[in-house]
């Protein structure tokens, strides 16, 4: 295979992320409190450890497919922005940087999940919490400098700019609740749990898509794609 054929499938690693992430929210047994009664946190951990770990498994396997294709899409935004490449070293970074917290919130739940009967430990729940809120700041680092690469070069469509924006505004409403300790914004509350996913999986897809369909395009200089204007919802203005 040729080395575009080696991106493309590099770029489709992004499906495997949304999959091994599909897989894993069936395990899903619902969010765990600090504040819970260490009785309640006992019997989460002891009744569903398998299926935790089970469902870490899989959100690991989802990170090792995330790594991938952000390296696939540093590559892209980096042939479209042209020069030292700023942005998509901060989008590459920054998506580095949230899956290695995310893994080590991971790592939190499986150790509270097979130690099953002794999990009952609040301040170790609400680091796992912590953690998982915490990741979402760099991944809306992430998508923001997706976005203004997608604006400023019309390497990617124009709706693809917005929906980076509009995932990157839900990983930041969980960040606000950490300073809370309670509400619907708190780091262990629904919101901070469940909002930021829907979105950003949207967008995952929608980006492994384009960036599947733009790697082998036409290429075109530096100089002539920022001259070039941004198109809306219509197909992707080749670039690199």
């Amino acid at each position: 295979m040729n080395e575009t054929t080696w991106e493309r499938w590099g770029a489709a690693s992004g499906f495997g992320a949304i999959l091994t992430g599909a897989a894993a929210m069936i395990f899903e047994r619902g969010a765990l409190s600090a504040s819970d009664p260490i009785a309640k946190i006992v019997a989460h951990y002891t009744n569903n450890g398998a299926a935790l770990r089970a469902q870490a498994l899989f959100f690991v396997i989802g990170a090792g497919f995330f790594l991938w294709f952000a390296g696939s899409l540093r590559s892209c935004l980096a042939r479209a922005e042209g020069g030292s490449g700023r942005l998509s070293m901060i989008a590459f970074g920054a998506g580095v940087a949230s899956t290695v917290v995310t893994l080590v919130a991971l790592a939190f739940q499986v150790g509270l999940a097979a130690a099953g009967g002794d999990a009952g430990q609040p301040a170790l729940v609400g680091t796992m919490d912590a953690l998982f809120v915490i990741a979402n700041l760099p991944l809306a680092v992430m998508l923001v400098a997706v976005a203004i690469v997608a604006f400023r070069t019309a390497a990617f469509p124009a709706w693809l700019g917005w929906l980076s924006v509009a995932a990157a505004l839900a990983q930041l409403v969980p960040v606000l609740g950490i300073a809370q300790d309670s509400g619907p914004l708190a780091a262990d509350r629904w919101v901070s749990a469940y909002l930021p996913y829907p979105l950003y999986a949207l967008w995952l897809a929608c980006t492994a898509i384009v960036t599947v369909a733009r790697l082998g395009a036409p290429g075109r200089s530096a100089a002539e794609r920022h001259r070039a204007p941004a198109q809306g919802l219509g197909g992707i203005q080749a670039g690199g």
